[in-house]
């Protein structure tokens, strides 16, 4: 049974109505629950609409909590508004569910990091937006389609950037829309737009996929590109575009395909590595490059570009993939499955957004920078070591947050980052820094600073054991500077007797352990290091002994 609070505001035409419990609307057959025109509705907890049933929106209905719309349910918003707020909210809609928002009606996500909430459909799901208007806080919006599930907006406002990802044989239909956004996709769907602008597609070419093409450089395009096209075979999927503007071509080529394209101008490639490989990739991709005739030199797939540019890369790594990387410029990595890349001295500029890591995957980034900012997610590790990430860098900014979320682990050694991390769920977040000094005199006592500290999700029970800060010489024996229980965030972490030491290049170490740790990359196989040269501090009356005899 759901609890409703009523509260009728003096002088005020509108109803406000508090509920914290599950809303079901289904349980009977043919079930309305209607929001009016004049409620404002403020809900916390899941959501279902199913068996028939009906949820009207036209008030405003704030919802704090995942919304299920199932067995023939219909959520509707005709003319209202629907705000969907909290961590990780989604909209799931599956089995011949529909969610509809018509006559002006505004979805409007509160969301202050990328993908907080998602559009999820499924088996045969349906959206729909007719005349409406998405809001998403200044940040970009998430929608995923699988199986047979459909999404279709006419004359319909976004004001932000969209991210589809379309599977299977799914349906993506839009007409008259301002801004389309990315266009992800596999398998084989079918995808429709007219008179749509701002649109980003990224041609899947799967295996046994054949493309040597020139893209339209109109700056209107009406063309179909599907398995009847010059030059292409083997696709499953179909693209059409009627009097659209602001095309940014962009092409997916997978293990098993033969991809050239020619004369072109490519606004993005996504290069995925896939499979069980290893590859070392020295420089070849880098933004804003032209190229007169260039194959990617892989063994799994052909992929040539002659006489094209290509504005971004995005590099994948996938499956069990392993990718070792020195100096590229690309606009976004994401690892899945169980991949595992190491990049040196690469910058990721941050159009097409960040560099995340999610599922068993590992990366370790040294010696590179960030122009937006890094997440994690799943059970993944992400080592920034002697990196910068500063989203104020990047021309595109989606998101000031780097974070942490599931059971991931990101550690931030050496490494300077905009904005602080944040960790959720039982997430892990490590930062190791020695800041200084470079120099020091023997017989002194030397101040080291630097960061030992950690953040946790509220979901974890890793806590901090302590940290230990060591000096060696020449290799030999670490020898004991600081042993502490305490956190230190951009302070002093020991204080370095140097009585009796040589002059020379010292390393002092620092390294980081935690309690109740019960995964693989513990933060004490992280240490950091920095290089302090000691030196005999000058007899200053030798000196002026000297001036006074000459």
């Amino acid at each position: 049974m759901t609890l409703l609070l009523f509260l009728c505001i003096p002088g005020c035409r509108s109803i406000k109505v508090y509920s914290t419990e599950p809303l079901i609307i289904g349980d009977e057959p043919g079930e309305v629950f209607e929001i009016d025109s004049k409620t404002e509705f403020y809900h916390t907890g899941g959501i279902m609409v199913t068996g028939e049933g009906t949820l009207v929106v036209k008030g405003t209905l704030y919802q704090t909590g995942n919304v299920y719309i199932t067995e023939n349910g219909t959520f509707m918003v005709d003319g209202g508004e629907f705000h969907i707020d909290g961590y990780d909210t989604n909209v799931y809609v599956d089995k011949n569910g529909s969610c509809i928002f018509q006559n002006n009606a505004l979805l409007h996500y509160v969301q202050h990091y990328v993908s907080q909430h998602n559009l999820i459909g499924m088996d045969n799901g349906r959206f729909e937006f007719k005349n409406s208007r998405v809001d998403c806080d200044g940040s970009i919006e998430f929608v995923h389609l699988v199986d047979n599930a459909s999404y279709r907006a006419y004359n319909t406002t976004f004001t932000d950037w969209t991210t589809w990802y379309l599977y299977d044989e799914t349906n993506l239909f839009l007409e008259q829309v301002n801004y389309a956004g990315d266009i992800v996709f596999y398998d084989s769907p079918t995808m429709y737009f007219k008179d749509t602008q701002f649109l980003m597609p990224w041609l899947y070419l799967g295996d046994g996929a054949f493309m040597d093409f020139q893209f339209p450089a109109e700056s209107t395009v009406t063309t179909t590109i599907d398995n009847t096209s010059e030059g292409v075979s083997g696709i499953p999927w179909t693209l059409t575009m009627e009097t659209c503007s602001h095309i940014a071509w962009g092409v997916n080529p997978y293990p098993g395909s033969d991809v050239t394209v020619r004369d072109s101008h490519l606004t993005m490639v996504l290069f995925r590595f896939a499979g069980e490989g290893t590859f070392d990739l020295q420089g070849i991709m880098q933004n804003n490059s032209y190229y007169r005739n260039v194959t990617i030199p892989v063994k799994d797939r052909n992929f040539r570009l002659v006489n094209t540019s290509v504005k971004w890369w995005k590099v994948d790594v996938v499956d069990d993939f392993q990718l070792y990387a020195d100096s590229l410029v690309f606009s976004e990595m994401v690892l899945k499955d169980n991949g595992r890349a190491y990049l040196t001295n690469s910058i990721c500029e941050g159009q097409t957004i960040h560099v995340g890591v999610t599922d068993n995957t590992f990366l370790y980034f040294e010696k590179g920078e960030v122009w937006s900012y890094v997440s994690v997610w799943g059970n993944a590790v992400m080592v920034l070591s002697d990196s910068l990430v500063d989203w104020e860098k990047g021309k595109y900014i989606y998101q000031k947050l780097n974070i942490a979320h599931g059971n991931s682990r990101l550690y931030c050694l050496n490494s300077i980052l905009k904005s602080k991390p944040k960790a959720y769920d039982s997430a892990l977040v490590v930062f190791a820094s020695l800041t200084g000094p470079d120099t020091g005199n023997i017989s002194e006592e030397i101040l080291v600073s630097g960061s030992a500290w950690i953040d946790t999700g509220p979901e974890s029970g890793v806590t901090f054991a302590r940290y230990q800060l060591s000096w060696t010489k020449n290799g030999s024996d670490w020898v004991l500077i600081e042993r502490s229980e305490k956190e230190v965030e951009d302070g002093i972490l020991g204080v370095w007797n140097t009585e009796g030491l040589t002059p020379g290049e010292y390393r002092v170490r620092l390294m980081i352990w935690v309690d109740n740790f019960d995964s693989g990359n513990p933060p004490d196989a992280y240490p950091v290091y920095r290089k302090i040269i000691l030196t005999r501090k000058p007899d200053r009356d030798k000196w002026q002994r000297k001036i006074k005899r000459t």
